[in-house]
């Protein structure tokens, strides 16, 4: 009994989504693709010739707050990765930015110099650290 009552209502989720569409007469409230594009934003490409492909992928605008040690991080971190991957990061302690910024320099080669990675994880502090 409990497995036909299962099956049940497994049949009429299933049948929710299409009586939906004939509710609407067709006409779908998501815009087409042409219009939910932002047509003063580059987009990225992808175009492939025989086995060369090539992408284009255009720099993200992220907003990061101003602070002393802004133009290092941007310089040096926006390299590598995204900006906003870091803006993505739980606040952590001074201790754990250190450790983060020192293995993208010993791990991944990063071209920062010991007074530069200072600079960093004081920013990092600002915007990402732990109160």
């Amino acid at each position: 009994m409990m497995r036909a009552r299962t099956y049940l209502l497994i049949a009429l989720c299933g049948l929710l989504p299409l009586a939906d569409a004939c509710t609407r007469n067709g006409q779908a409230d998501v815009p087409a693709p042409e219009e939910r594009v932002n047509k003063t934003t580059p987009q990225h490409t992808f175009s492939q010739k025989g086995s060369v492909r090539q992408m284009t992928i255009w720099p993200e605008e992220v907003a990061m707050p101003d602070g002393p040690g802004k133009t290092e991080f941007t310089s040096y971190c926006g390299i590598c990765h995204s900006l906003r991957y870091v803006t993505e990061q739980p606040d952590f302690p001074r201790k754990t930015w250190e450790a983060e910024v020192q293995k993208m320099v010993e791990k991944y080669g990063a071209p920062i110099d010991s007074a530069t990675c200072t600079k960093i994880v004081d920013y990092l502090m600002t915007v990402k650290g732990q109160k």
